[in-house]
């Protein structure tokens, strides 16, 4: 069963990571509540979504299916709750990890981590740049965001190491906790040994070490953005709730690099 964890972001942070990897608006629309089910319906570039959302022993049981988008745009007409954020993802380890940056109906920076499991979630350790779990707080789901408003975005502490560990994964550098499993079982160390033996290309040469590809650096974060919308581009440029993504970016990136200890 499909599980997940969310923690807040700090919002320089979360502007940061929109800045570098682009990412799509999510909008959503929320029916009322019914006795055992709720219902919402997606829409996300070209394509929409309608939802039901099941009550089960085990947890809630997700049931998405694909309407084209004009129903979808006509069933947002008439949700009481809706929300609009934009989605951006990144890859640390093996882990797909989703940033989201609400803008309707209030602004709220969020971090979603899915798991295969409970165990697997529990294993999870939140790298430095995640702020507070609040996974179990029902005013920062995103069915109570849309119907009862965004809850008042606290402030999240920023550090040195959460923005060293934030900088390596938007440079395709990744070194994991101490103590951390990775989702991707390994291999075993006679497998890992004989691959590295038999695979093991020769030696580059000290001035093109930083040139290999990000496939073969430690710890890659191979996946790419995914292509932002159109209309996002206009939003950007123009809409009033926070959708200017360029004020202090670079300010912001700079002064993180400046922080970051000199390597000798």
């Amino acid at each position: 069963m499909v599980t997940s964890r969310r923690y807040l972001i700090a919002s320089s942070l979360a502007r940061l990571i929109r800045k570098e990897r682009g990412g799509n608006r999510v909008t959503e629309g929320h029916f009322p509540n019914q006795a055992d089910r709720s219902s919402f319906v997606v829409v996300e570039g070209d394509k929409g979504s309608l939802v039901l959302v099941h009550a089960s022993p085990n947890g809630p049981i997700e049931e998405r299916t694909e309407v084209p988008r004009a129903h979808a745009e006509a069933l947002l007409d008439v949700t009481p709750g809706k929300l609009d954020y934009l989605l951006t993802h990144l890859t640390v380890g093996t882990r797909d990890i989703q940033i989201l940056r609400f803008v309707t109906p209030g602004p709220l920076d969020l971090i979603s981590v899915f798991f295969e499991s409970e165990d697997e979630a529990r294993d999870f350790r939140p790298l430095s740049w995640f702020g507070a779990d609040v996974t179990m707080e029902v005013p920062y789901q995103n069915r109570s965001i849309a119907l009862e408003g965004a809850p008042q975005a606290p402030d999240v502490p920023m550090s040195n190491a959460a923005l060293n560990s934030l900088l390596d994964a938007l440079e395709n550098r990744y070194v994991a906790p101490r103590g951390y499993t990775p989702h991707a079982p390994a291999r075993n160390s006679a497998e890992q040994a004989g691959g590295q033996q038999r695979n093991a290309p020769p030696p580059a040469p000290a001035a093109q070490a930083n040139e290999r590809p990000a496939a073969q650096q430690r710890g890659v974060l191979s996946r790419p953005a995914a292509p932002a919308d159109t209309d996002m581009h206009d939003d950007d440029n123009n809409d009033d709730n926070d959708l200017n993504l360029n004020i202090e970016d670079n300010v912001i990136r700079e002064l993180a690099r400046s922080l970051r200890p000199q390597r000798r």
